[in-house]
């Protein structure tokens, strides 16, 4: 499978295609993101944590599966969800679904703990 991440900024607007879907960086001020998720159904994120970034979803369309590590949330249109900085997480569709984004940091703070796309272990 191809590389699908990095490091680099993606510029705004720009649709960065993932193995599960693609994101696209929609806004930004002093810092803050609104990025668009689109994850396909069959498909999943990789288990990982952000050590600075602190993301807010919110369910657009679609339904998900979050693996947190003490539980599992399934999440459906109009749900939101926070996610601090150094907690583990995983999302998984349940279907097709578009995510937006709100968070501190788009770029260089993933650490993967496992990737079913051997990506790198740090981005």
């Amino acid at each position: 499978m191809g590389h699908f991440e990095s490091s680099e900024e993606i510029p705004l607007g720009q649709k960065k295609k993932k193995p599960w879907g693609y994101e696209r960086p929609l806004a930004e001020f002093r810092g803050v993101f609104l990025k668009e998720l689109f994850l396909r159904k069959g498909q999943k994120s990789s288990l990982h944590f952000h050590k600075e970034k602190d993301e807010f979803f919110y369910i657009v369309n679609g339904k998900v599966s979050v693996y947190l590590p003490e539980e599992t949330i399934n999440l459906k249109a109009g749900d939101t969800l926070h996610i601090p900085p150094g907690q583990t997480h995983r999302i998984e569709p349940i279907e097709d679904t578009l995510i937006l984004e709100l968070g501190t940091q788009m770029f260089g703070d993933v650490t993967r703990i496992t990737d079913e796309y051997d990506r790198p272990k740090k981005e």
